[in-house]
């Protein structure tokens, strides 16, 4: 409880400090999504490497074919894991600007919350760890070996990343992987990510008639596209909800014992689920719990369907066509490539009599990924978590993808460990997005106490 103090004491002193420079970091615009703001991306990863060069390390902008890279280093105590720590200083658009309290660029602190784009997603996140690594290093405390990598295009697609790590995976071998980038459960304990699912896209397209048909002269008679798209797109699942396409449960891995009882012990209520979705958790296998099918198994989902007239009053038509994107969701052990094809194989032999199917868009965002409950570095890391409260720490099998983190795990060859403090009152991707200061300090004390436990004790 020593270093948890000295901790504590160090976040207090430190506040106003990090408090004006967390507001500098959120006055840059740097939405990645609008070429228009590339300029404001450059200019944030510049003051990022100021920041990190006056701070103890050895700090760089890495060029890639779009959004630069900031890249940091410092040694550590030799013996320790070497830690890799990634994050993006990207931000999602703001739209609708009208909805925003005040100007999403101009961060307002009021009821110990800070409030502006990126006050959460990921700057504020970022903010914490970078700010634990500096107070440990003013501190004289020994250190593992850290190199940095912080994006500017996570929120459009890491392009740039993905590319650069296929060139320099040798320039990132690593112990760990530390991502500050996911939220805590809903009653807010400290919660590790356990595994996360990987992620396929599909867009197919039906072509019926060469041009809308009127539905009078030809209705009963041309096949209908928007029909055959409905017709198609039920034949994915069967009547129980199962997935229903050949070969798209190939390489799931089973849970082991250490995870069918640590999924036995978690929480799950599906009346709070109701409440604060709307509907219940009633989709998907029915012999399987709904952690299980969130964490362990794949899901494929309609993200959205288009044919035909959607406008006020009727238009009687045929349509030519019908459009349908759809996601899958992956679980570990899977191979992105292998359920993309059997996907689009099943769409191809299910296409109704009269029409054609064009898949126009295809493509892969990551494999997922699973952690063994009983290693050293999961049980360290949640010792640690112990000690931010009374109580046991959460363990999430998230259904999400993060799909750069696959691709770093596959560059670097770091075990992945994925602890955040985000919850669903920061309002990430909307208005009014904030991150309030008992966020920033459970941060700051988790990363403190994580990086010391890494370093002493290795894995």
């Amino acid at each position: 409880m020593e270093k948890r103090s000295a901790l504590d004491q160090a976040f207090e002193q430190r506040w106003k400090t990090l408090l004006g420079e967390w507001i500098e970091f959120l006055k840059f615009p740097s939405i990645s999504a609008q070429p228009s703001y590339d300029s404001e991306c450059s200019r944030c990863a510049a003051w990022l490497v100021q920041w990190l060069k006056g701070n103890g390390f050895h700090a760089w902008l890495e060029p890639t074919r779009s959004k630069p890279l900031v890249r940091a280093h410092r040694d550590g105590l030799p013996g320790a894991p070497h830690v890799l720590y990634y994050g993006h200083y990207d931000v999602q658009p703001v739209d609708p600007v009208d909805a925003w309290t005040t100007p999403p660029f101009d961060p307002v602190y009021r009821n110990d919350r800070l409030y502006a784009r990126g006050a959460e997603d990921n700057k504020g996140q970022i903010w914490f760890t970078l700010q634990a690594m500096a107070t440990l290093i003013a501190m004289g405390n020994p250190m593992p070996p850290i190199d940095i990598l912080l994006e500017g295009e996570e929120e459009c697609g890491s392009a740039g990343i993905t590319e650069w790590l296929q060139a320099h995976a040798g320039d990132i071998r690593s112990d760990i992987l530390l991502v500050t980038d996911t939220n805590t459960v809903p009653d807010g304990r400290p919660t590790l990510v356990m595994g996360l699912r990987g992620i396929i896209h599909a867009t197919a397209v039906l072509q019926g008639p060469a041009y809308d048909l009127h539905s009078g002269v030809h209705g009963g008679v041309a096949p209908n596209p928007a029909t055959g798209l409905a017709r198609l797109l039920t034949s994915l699942h069967d009547a129980q909800g199962r997935i229903a396409v050949e070969g798209f449960h190939d390489g799931i891995l089973p849970l082991s014992p250490a995870e069918k009882a640590e999924t036995a012990r978690a929480r799950f209520d599906p009346e709070q689920y109701r409440h604060a979705t709307g509907v219940p958790p009633c989709a998907g296998d029915p012999d399987r719990t709904p952690i299980e099918r969130a964490g362990f198994l794949p899901s494929i989902d309609i993200n959205g369907i288009h044919a035909g007239y959607s406008g006020s009053g009727i238009k009687t038509i045929i349509p030519a066509t019908a459009t349908v994107k759809l996601t899958a969701r992956l679980a570990a052990g899977q191979d992105p490539d292998h359920c993309l094809d059997c996907l689009c194989r099943h769409l191809e032999r299910q296409v109704p009599k009269g029409l054609t199917l064009a898949i126009t868009e295809r493509g892969i965002g990551g494999k997922g990924f699973r952690l063994a409950p009983d290693t050293p570095l999961v049980q360290q890391t949640l010792m640690v978590l112990e000690k931010l409260q009374e109580g046991e720490p959460a363990r999430l099998w998230e259904g999400a993808s993060i799909p750069v983190v696959s691709a770093l795990q596959s560059a670097s060859g770091a075990d992945p460990v994925l602890v955040g403090f985000g919850d669903e009152a920061d309002r990430i991707h909307a208005p009014d997005e904030s991150f309030s200061r008992e966020q920033m300090r459970r941060g700051f004390v988790f990363a403190g106490l994580w990086l010391d436990a890494m370093t002493r004790g290795g894995q």
